[in-house]
């Protein structure tokens, strides 16, 4: 029986050397955006991100988990990650030889496709300090305490919310953490294509005045002994060079979008794909 195939996926096209999964994969149809994990806790987590909500959480509580959680994620998932998704990374050198970019802290952009994805993203970027946006629907999710201490910032519901959010980001960026986001906002699990992006974090990118180091995850096929640890695709972590604003383009916004693209291009690369269904605006009216 021949298995049914993903949208888009006959318009996709791969390196030979890259593997697409066709099990474990989950996705949203027509809306690359939409959330098909944890969907009905949308009003609890409202509730709960709220405006009493610690966007900036300086308790002791906090601060005793994040370390915790910081020195576990650079050591314990660090190693159990090799395991578990037969982790690789490649193109590290691509932030070590880049640091004279880096003064005034950086953003990372990545693809958002399975559970442990942040953790690949500490590796990649060594013993730094990262603060991420993430969706309001994990804070009423099994994940939630490690998302918040891992340095997880919840996108609130609310305009008026809105501004304790960015002057959180600001803070942390002040005190020299760097930035994640996943600009195609939401998860899903082991999908192959790279989906249009938000335009939220190349504004922010735009507005610190950051570069932005785009990572792709690309899959492997499990093999070996790697078959006893998990039935999912083994990933591997691809890191770009960074991307800066170009000088020539004097339109705020023009320039926004120029990054977005050149993000987007960047990471259809990096995990190996030759043909994406996708455009990086293909979600814009």
């Amino acid at each position: 029986m021949t298995q049914k195939l993903p949208p888009l996926y006959d318009q996709l096209e791969v390196e030979p050397d890259r593997y697409i999964p066709l099990e474990h994969i989950s996705y949203g149809g027509d809306d690359p955006h939409s959330h098909v994990l944890n969907p009905d806790n949308e009003a609890e987590a409202e509730a709960l991100v709220g405006s009493d909500y610690p966007y900036i959480d300086h308790s002791f509580y906090y601060k005793f988990w994040n370390f915790l959680y910081y020195l576990q994620s650079r050591t314990l998932i660090n190693f159990l990650q090799y395991f578990r998704y037969g982790f690789r990374l490649k193109g590290k050198e691509n932030i070590t030889k880049n640091k004279h970019l880096f003064k005034n802290g950086a953003m990372t952009v990545c693809n958002h496709v399975f559970r442990w994805d942040m953790s690949g993203v500490f590796t990649a970027i060594g013993w730094r300090q990262l603060r991420f946006p993430i969706w309001r629907g994990q804070m009423a999710g099994k994940d939630a305490r490690r998302m918040h201490t891992m340095g997880g910032i919840p996108i609130p519901a609310s305009v008026s919310d809105m501004k304790k959010f960015y002057e959180a980001l600001d803070y942390y960026h002040q005190k020299g953490y760097w930035i994640h986001f996943f600009a195609e906002e939401s998860r899903w699990e082991f999908y192959t294509p790279i989906r249009p992006f938000k335009k939220g974090a190349f504004n922010f990118a735009m507005r610190l005045n950051v570069p932005i180091i785009p990572m792709a995850y690309s899959y492997r096929e499990r093999t070996g002994i790697l078959k006893w640890f998990g039935k999912e695709a083994c990933v591997t972590l691809n890191v770009g060079e960074p991307i800066l604003p170009n000088p020539e383009i004097t339109d705020k916004r023009a320039q926004i979008d120029d990054m977005r693209r050149r993000c987007h291009e960047a990471m259809v690369k990096l995990a190996g794909i030759k043909k994406n269904p996708w455009t990086y605006n293909q979600t814009e009216k």
